[in-house]
This record gives structure tokens, C-alpha cells and sequence, in this order.
């Protein structure tokens, strides 16, 4: 049985992490096909590596506060650029330890987050650094990186994505000054985000499932199961 590689994409503030974590505690009471059987393995990126723990801890931090503080466009899409090939470095290390071995033992690899999340998110920091800066990061993979048999995208009102952010932050634990958003949960900016997600999605309509995630979660959670389901049926029947 051949490994199989599915990935969960959406902007931030869309409950696809949520619904991946539910996914995972309801997958070992599955005992019918296509479930029965099979290994699954549930990741993300960024990894809990080293390139991955930086990344977060950049994340944090104001662009400024990253990069030195210069403020130019030039500075600023150098500082982007940085990240990126953070993100790379952290998406080759994810494939050598854990995606690459789990699909050679021919499990069902399960990625919250994957290269199409880089394209969507740099597809938009690099719009004033590289020319057609969506196609010129996907490009960058394309040559070593491992494609998903399937793409779950999780599709969002980026306003309310953004409503569910700030609440999240508010909620968080208190500190003498409350955390601000990082650098990818500002509206205008998941606008951006969304728009390149949805540009993916209708370019490759065979790989990606849809969702409406600004329903209630027992919804999403039932879409999201019937399309892993559906994903790991075809796989199997070698559609």
C-alpha cells in the first residue's frame, strides 16, 4: 500500500489546526476502509526543528525588530526573503526526518500546513521584491520538494478569520503587555493570502477539496472527514 500525502491549507484564523487536532483523536476509532489498516502520521510546518523554531520567534516580532530596522522597500523585501528561505530550509529538513520515510513505509502522511502555505503567505510579503512572487515560490519547490495527493483548503471570510485572531490573542495568557497580531494576522494582508490560496485552488481543482470554514465546527469537522475519507478511497482504487 503506497504512502499517501494530504495537507490542510487555509490563512490563519480559519480552525483548520482545530479540525486537524479533531481529526486526529477520531481516526483510531475508525476500523472500516478506507481507514483500517493503514499507519497515519500527523505533522506541520513549521517543524518543531531549528529552522522552524526560529521562524516562530521571527514571526513574533515587529519587521523592523527582524531585520534591523532600515524601513526600506528594499530592506523590507530582503528581511521577506530571509524568511523564506528559513521556511525552506525547514520544509527540506521536514521531508528528509518525517515526510519522505513515512511515505517510503507507506503511511498516511497528514500535514497541518505544507509548501502551498509558503506560496500563498510569500506569494504575498515578495509581491514588491520578485516579480509574480506566487508563481516564483512555487517554482522554487518544484524541482525537490514532495506534492500532496491532496489538498484540503479551508476557505474563509478573511474578516472573520482576522475577528478570530484578535479573540484568540485576548483569550491567550496575560502578560504585562498584551501580545499584538504578528505580521501574518492583519486583514488586509490575509485578503492577499486568501486571494492566492483561491488562485491555487482553481488552477489545480483536481488536488484541492474546498471548505467552508466560517461554519460551526461539528460542520467543518463533517466536510473535512468526508473529504479524507473520499482522498483515501481514490488513493486506494489508484484514481
Amino acid at each position: 500500500m503506497r504512502g499517501i500525502l494530504i495537507t490542510f491549507e487555509g490563512i490563519d484564523g480559519c480552525g483548520k489546526s482545530t479540525i486537524v487536532a479533531e481529526i486526529a483523536r477520531r481516526i483510531p476509532g475508525e476500523d472500516e476502509p478506507p481507514f483500517r489498516g493503514r499507519e497515519f502520521l500527523f505533522t506541520a510546518e513549521p517543524t518543531d526543528g531549528e529552522e522552524g523554531r526560529l521562524l516562530r520567534e521571527r514571526l513574533k516580532l515587529p519587521r523592523s525588530a527582524v531585520g534591523g530596522g532600515s524601513g526600506s522597500a528594499d530592506a523590507d523585501g530582503l528581511e521577506e526573503l530571509e524568511d523564506l528561505f528559513l521556511f525552506l530550509a525547514d520544509h527540506a529538513r521536514h521531508l528528509r526526518e518525517t515526510v519522505v520515510p513515512a511515505l517510503g513505509r507507506g503511511a498516511v502522511v497528514i500535514s497541518d500546513r505544507y509548501s502551498d502555505s509558503r506560496a500563498a503567505y510569500q506569494g504575498a510579503t515578495l509581491r514588491t521584491a520578485v516579480p509574480r512572487p506566487l508563481e516564483w515560490v512555487r517554482d522554487l519547490h518544484r524541482p525537490w520538494s514532495v506534492p500532496p495527493d491532496k489538498t484540503i483548503l479551508f476557505s474563509i471570510d478573511p474578516a472573520l478569520a482576522f475577528e478570530r485572531c484578535r479573540l484568540r490573542r485576548e483569550e491567550g495568557p496575560s502578560s504585562p503587555q498584551p501580545p499584538g497580531p504578528d505580521k501574518f494576522e492583519e486583514e488586509p494582508f490575509l485578503r492577499e493570502v486568501e486571494a492566492n490560496f483561491e488562485a491555487m485552488a482553481r488552477e489545480e481543482p483536481g488536488r484541492f477539496v474546498v471548505i467552508n470554514a466560517g461554519r460551526r465546527k461539528d460542520e467543518v469537522l463533517e466536510d473535512a472527514m468526508r473529504a479524507l475519507t473520499v482522498a483515501l478511497a481514490e488513493a486506494g482504487s489508484g484514481q
